[in-house]
């Protein structure tokens, strides 16, 4: 061996040790820096980094099959339940958030599952290291940025099933072709394997355009169950009943999984041996026979598809409830009692508000809120309505304690008008306060439902008339009603069947200021006029206004 041939020996096997440091040193960079992001999340209010159109999809499994239970989009929308979400959802994979979303749209408050939520999540908070195993395996499944996991398993099962038997022919053909080579004559053999070859890419670019848009759709369920293998080969105690249906689910996959490599679409890594791989697919269309074979299996498995999105959904949810738990200043696990429209909350306060003001209440029939402008009426009836509902489902209410019944829950908040089907907003009001006399006159659970500015869209007389009648109808026993008001006659026309509490302030020349404290009987101060002093306007307007306000309250008529 020469001296040149020495020197390129050694400058390869550098270039190799080069080239092996470099993969393994980024491979322990990138592990490193999962792990960082994950601690640096955890305990903290969760930001949602996609964009409003990826967010769309997160809903889809939650409105693919929805419940009776289920928070209708009226409720959800008026409540603010997608900001809610989002600082709620510490996940790191679709599978994740997906099933996060939907368990708060279905606020059923399950005991067997509340229970096993709760203790996921306060193990989780305990073991950080079983914790941060878990959440580095979720987050190697990923988040779709356009596409739900649910939509991938329903896109599989719309598929035509399709036949190997051309396929099937196509070998037949290579082989052929190659014994009339070996056996017969070579000329006409090669000529043969020539013909085979072009049949083969013909018909496999023919029916692998038909398809290639689907083979994301079996990777997402590969690496369902590879991360389900994983959380299972973890041996993690505490995980045991998970894993054991895990492990129940993954016996109806391991077909699937098998040979799952085969489908990958195009060149992923750039690497000789898939560039190889690629023409291979092209001459034997052995990654158009795995997937009609799997889609086939994962079709008559649909069912446990879906209970692999459920299983892991809900352990990742327990990561992220654990994270929230972390990331409050106090909370409590509410009590749930039978047999009672009693609802009692202490020091409550709203979710996404820094510095909250907290407040307190027991009451046993309806609530009737009254209070000048800007006093906290509207926050506090969503701060009730959104902690019933984490309450009904992550088994987490944002005050010291939480007693209440079960129960269905609806609003009628942040209305507008509906050009769309051409409804004003008295209209749309007035149907959406019609449903929730719809769902109070149908059996189950006591509806719990909160109402801001009754029939705000028509004029003072019809108005207090038509309301105390809609609120008193509400007073059956089978509802508990929370409505907010500016027109002060209704605490005196609702008084044997509404609670009277307000909120109030303090106005002076140059500010108004609020204690955002709930109070006790009905509110007797307004500032509405005041107000207007208090950002600027003309002397004249304030004046004008107060002498008019004074004249119809001694006379009952407006002076013109």
């Amino acid at each position: 061996m020469t001296d040149t041939d020495l020197e390129i020996i050694v400058f390869v096997l550098l270039a190799v040790a080069i080239g092996v440091y470099v993969c393994v040193s980024s491979s322990i960079k990138r592990k490193k820096a999962a792990e960082n992001t994950i601690k640096k999340a955890w305990g903290k209010r969760a930001v949602y980094k996609g964009t409003d159109e990826s967010f769309e999809y997160i809903s889809h499994y939650a409105k693919g099959n929805p419940s009776e239970s289920m928070i209708d989009d009226i409720t959800w929308n008026d409540l603010g339940m997608d900001e809610v979400f989002k600082c709620i959802n510490n996940t790191n994979s679709s599978v994740g958030q997906e099933y996060l979303y939907k368990m708060l749209r279905e606020p059923v408050a399950d005991a067997e599952k509340l229970h096993e939520l709760d203790r996921l999540a306060d193990e989780f908070t305990a073991n950080e290291k079983e914790r941060i195993t878990i959440q580095k395996i979720f987050m190697n499944m990923g988040k779709s940025r356009k596409i739900a996991v649910t939509d991938y398993i329903g896109y599989i099962m719309d598929i035509e099933q399709g036949s190997n038997i051309v396929h099937y022919l196509a070998w037949v053909f290579l082989i052929a072709s190659i014994l009339v080579t070996v056996l017969v004559t070579p000329v006409l053999g090669i000529w043969l394997i020539i013909a085979s070859v072009a049949f083969s890419i013909i018909t496999y670019y023919k029916y692998k355009a038909k398809i290639e848009n689907y083979f994301k759709c079996i990777n997402v369920i590969v690496k369902m169950a590879s991360a389900s293998e994983d959380i299972c080969e973890s041996n993690i105690s505490f995980l045991e009943p998970e894993c054991n249906r895990l492990k129940e689910i993954l016996k109806s996959f391991s077909k699937v999984t098998k040979g799952s490599w085969m489908i990958e679409s195009g060149n992923v890594d750039g690497s000789i041996g898939e560039v190889v791989l690629d023409y291979l697919r092209m001459i034997t269309h052995m990654d158009i026979v795995k997937f009609n074979k799997m889609t086939k299996l994962i079709t008559a498995k649909s069912e446990d598809a879906y209970n692999l999105v459920d299983t892991l959904g809900f352990i990742e949810t327990s990561i992220a409830v654990a994270s929230f738990r972390e990331s409050l200043p106090f909370y409590c696990k509410p009590e749930f009692m039978e047999n009672t429209n009693n609802l009692s909350v202490k020091e409550v306060y709203h979710p996404l508000i820094d510095n909250p003001v907290c407040n307190s209440i027991t009451t046993k029939g309806n609530v009737l809120l009254t209070g000048s402008n800007a006093s906290g009426k509207s926050t506090f009836l969503k701060t009730i309505a959104i902690n019933s509902i984490l309450a009904q489902t992550i088994g987490t209410s944002l005050s010291k304690e939480y007693i209440a019944p079960v129960y269905r829950i609806y609003s009628s908040m942040a209305l507008r008008d509906d050009l769309a089907n051409s409804d004003s907003y008295y209209i749309v009001e007035i149907k959406s306060l019609k449903r929730i006399l719809d769902a109070v006159g149908k059996k189950g659970r006591t509806v719990l439902c909160f109402i801001d500015e009754v029939l705000r869209g028509t004029n003072t007389v019809e108005r207090i008339a038509a309301s105390s009648e809609i609120l008193k109808n509400l007073n059956t026993g089978r509802a508990l009603c929370f409505a907010a008001t500016h027109d002060i006659e209704l605490t005196t026309i609702l008084k044997d069947c509404y609670s009277n509490y307000h909120f109030q302030e303090e106005v002076t020349e140059d500010e108004v200021k609020f204690d955002y404290k709930l109070y006790a009987g009905p509110a007797t101060t307004r500032n509405a006029i005041k107000l207007l002093n208090v950002i600027g306007y003309d002397k004249n307007i304030i004046k004008g206004a107060e002498q008019r306000a004074m004249h119809f309250l001694t006379d009952g008529n407006w002076k013109s």
